[in-house]
């Protein structure tokens, strides 16, 4: 596995917005977002309820805890939990809400 930088810039879009944020890899997408004061859709933080599901591309990533998702879902249509996704690569990575 290649080795993590600390931060990186990576862009995030909601509402039809575009923003760019940092993510460190030791935080999950959602920790990142909010970190940064972006808007971002989210309920338990836990993988439960699927209200912080969004479109996220540019790099692997894994997800802590799933219970929401199909294994379709994931791998073909790139979907995460942003309460449970961390990235695995330095990126670039897009996320929207709007996909």
């Amino acid at each position: 596995m290649p080795k993590l930088g600390h931060m990186a810039l990576h862009t995030h879009k909601i509402d039809g917005e575009t923003y760019a944020f940092s993510w460190s890899p030791t935080q999950t997408l959602l920790d990142a977002l909010l970190q940064a004061d972006l808007p971002a859709r989210y309920s338990c933080m836990e993988g439960h309820c699927g209200t912080c599901q969004c479109t996220l591309t540019g790099g692997p990533s894994h997800m802590l805890n799933n219970e929401v998702l199909s294994n379709y879902e994931i791998v073909s249509e790139n979907q995460v939990l942003a309460c449970q996704t961390i990235r695995d690569a330095d990126g670039p990575y897009h996320c929207s809400f709007d996909d």
